[in-house]
């Protein structure tokens, strides 16, 4: 498993939302869970992928296709913080 957490100072949840309806409807191969939430400073997302490589091919298929409007609404992919999920407890999410 790997973990993504992508902390994102300033964005509200319509910007996030605005992000999120460009990256398409369908749930990205890999994914096993996503958390989503507003922070005291801006917005926070946790992603875990069954691996790292889902999330780089989700990142360089979907997620770069929208940087520009990304980059609008404060998102910088190049500093989400990547780990290594050792515990991962729970019921599958609907996407």
């Amino acid at each position: 498993m790997f973990g993504v957490m992508q902390d994102m100072p300033g964005v509200s949840e319509s910007e996030y939302r605005l992000v999120e309806t460009h990256l398409g409807p369908d749930r990205p191969a890999g994914l096993v869970a996503h958390v989503s939430g507003p922070t005291p400073d801006g917005w926070r997302v946790i992603n875990v992928w069954a691996s790292a490589e889902d999330f780089k091919r989700f990142q360089s298929e979907r997620l770069m296709r929208a940087s520009g409007l990304a980059a609008q609404a404060g998102l910088d992919v190049a500093k989400a913080a990547g780990f290594r999920a050792y515990t991962v407890v729970g019921e599958e999410l609907p996407f």
